[in-house]
């Protein structure tokens, strides 16, 4: 009976010893694949290496904390030699560093392109720019027989010029030109600017007045700048504050200047007396988001300041101090009384204090198309002999330009794609027309109100006035490059002499024709 016990419990606990079997087998299984996942270096174990000494826990330790590991001595020797090799590889790794920035900053890099040939430091704080000026005129009088001998081929501009940056600070400009029977100095400044708002210039530059005299050379619409820029110098030389404001959206100049004459480009003063010289001008839609309206210029400039002419002393000749104006065809029209042979300066026109200009301008540009336009009013103080005269001369211009395929700007018409025969681009052309006027004050000359005794110019020989109507066309194939033609006709009212020898007649209108080839970079 037992026996039949023993066997019933067997077939029992036979099934659960399969399973407990089982499951054993599975354990094992996959215990030793988890252990094959884990690197051997993550493997801990708190008993040390064979024939290490004991483990024991730090002074003062919780009890049950794991031992903390002790360094072997050959280990820790090893790290101490390490250590140095370490710090010296840093060091050297710094120093490699330091070299290759010391290197880069004091590297030069050169660019040549449609902008000149550059030089450049590393850090860009010093910079160089070469830049050269050449226009080449064919200057012809239409239909006049008396001016027929002023037909010329001629070189208009040879300027170069270099201009750069020092220590990130101050820029530079020298520009000479060479044109001519003689060598000029037209611009040569320094322009410190700690700030985009806050720049100081020192030198000879152009004083700000007249919108179009401020145009660059090589940008201009017309080969010749129009009437109403006879009343504004070429350039002067003073100190001129002037600064951006808003990104551009303002621009202002405030300075102090020798005060040369209209159409001048004087080196020096003659007389200890200065002109105040301003301008304010506006860009409203200078911001990127307003990009789109184009540019658009208002702004208004004026000077003003006391001079005074030298008539002549025994053998030193006169300096009136009095400009004369000249038409498109580089023609004199107007001149005041000139000393002539007369010693004592009685007959000779002086400039006699007070001279003050105000000039309001606008240009705007948007896409193809542009407008230029402006205002100027001098106002001269003259004297001849005993008599004084205040002369107030005015004129104005308006110029309207379309580039095809090309960018219209103050900056001149820019190709929308560069000359480029392989890709069958061939730059832009643009087309202007431009109406101008200057008109003289009554008072200069003698009339029925006007002693000639008083006149302060000669009727017969001078004009009263100018009226001029152009047009121009010019073949942009790059920045760097231009051909230009331009025809104007400029008529007179007064300014010579009647059949009789006696009267006043008009002058002659001028009919000028003028073409031009021009390289600037």
């Amino acid at each position: 009976m037992t026996s039949n016990r023993s066997i019933g419990l067997f077939r029992v606990l036979r099934p659960l010893s399969a399973v407990g079997l089982a499951f054993t087998l599975f354990a094992t299984v996959a215990s030793s694949a988890a252990k094959a996942q884990v690197p051997a270096a993550s493997v801990k174990t708190d008993a040390p290496p064979e024939g290490a000494p004991p483990v024991l826990p730090p002074e003062g330790a919780p009890l049950g904390q794991p031992p903390v590991p002790v360094v072997s001595p050959d280990l820790a020797a090893r790290l101490d030699e390490i250590e140095p090799l370490a710090r010296i590889a840093a060091r050297k790794h710094e120093l490699l560093e330091e070299e290759a920035a010391k290197k880069a900053k004091e590297s030069v890099s050169v660019v040549t392109d449609d902008k000149g040939t550059g030089f450049k430091s590393g850090d860009g704080s010093y910079t160089l720019k070469i830049h050269g000026l050449v226009q080449s005129d064919g200057r012809f009088l239409l239909g006049d027989d008396v001016l027929q001998d002023k037909d010329t081929f001629l070189i208009r501009r040879f300027r170069p010029s270099l201009d750069g940056t020092l220590f990130g600070l101050v820029d530079y400009r020298f520009v000479p030109d060479f044109a001519g029977s003689q060598v000029q100095v037209f611009d040569a400044y320094v322009d410190i600017h700690p700030f985009d708002w806050l720049r100081f210039r020192a030198g000879k530059f152009k004083a700000p007045i007249g919108l179009e005299r401020l145009q660059a050379d090589p940008d201009l619409s017309f080969v010749e700048r129009s009437l109403d820029q006879n009343l504004s110098t070429t350039r002067d030389a003073g100190l001129l504050l002037w600064g951006d404001v808003a990104g551009g959206i303002v621009n202002y100049a405030l300075g102090v200047v020798n005060g040369g004459a209209d159409g001048t480009n004087a080196d020096v003063d003659t007389n200890h007396a200065k002109d105040f010289v301003g301008r304010l001008f506006f860009q409203p839609v200078k911001s990127a988001s307003l990009s789109d309206w184009g540019s658009l210029g208002l702004g208004i400039a004026g000077s003003t300041g006391e001079r005074k002419g030298l008539p002549p002393q025994g053998t030193t000749a006169a300096a009136p101090g009095l400009p004369s104006f000249r038409t498109f065809g580089q023609n004199t029209f107007f001149q005041y009384l000139a000393p002539g042979s007369d010693p004592s300066g009685t007959g000779t026109t002086f400039a006699h204090l007070r001279a003050s200009r105000l000039n309001p301008q606008l240009y705007y540009y948007v896409g193809p198309l542009g407008i230029q336009a402006e205002y100027i009013v001098s106002r001269q103080s003259v004297q001849k002999g005993n008599d004084q005269a205040t002369l107030d001369h005015k004129a104005a211009h308006a110029t309207a330009s379309f580039v095809f395929n090309g960018r219209n700007g103050y900056d001149g018409a820019t190709p929308l794609v560069p000359f480029d025969r392989a890709k069958g681009a061939w730059g832009a052309v643009e087309v202007a027309f431009r109406y101008g006027w200057l008109k003289l004050d009554p008072h200069t000359f003698a009339d029925a109100a006007v002693p000639a005794s008083v006149a302060y110019a000669n009727k017969l020989t001078s004009a009263r006035q100018a009226q001029s109507l152009g047009v121009a066309v010019n073949y942009v194939p790059r920045r760097s490059f231009r051909l230009a033609l331009a025809f104007e006709r400029t008529l007179f009212d007064g300014g010579a002499v009647a059949a009789d020898k006696k009267t006043e007649a008009d002058r002659k209108t001028e009919d000028a024709l003028i073409g031009r080839a021009q390289v600037n970079f």
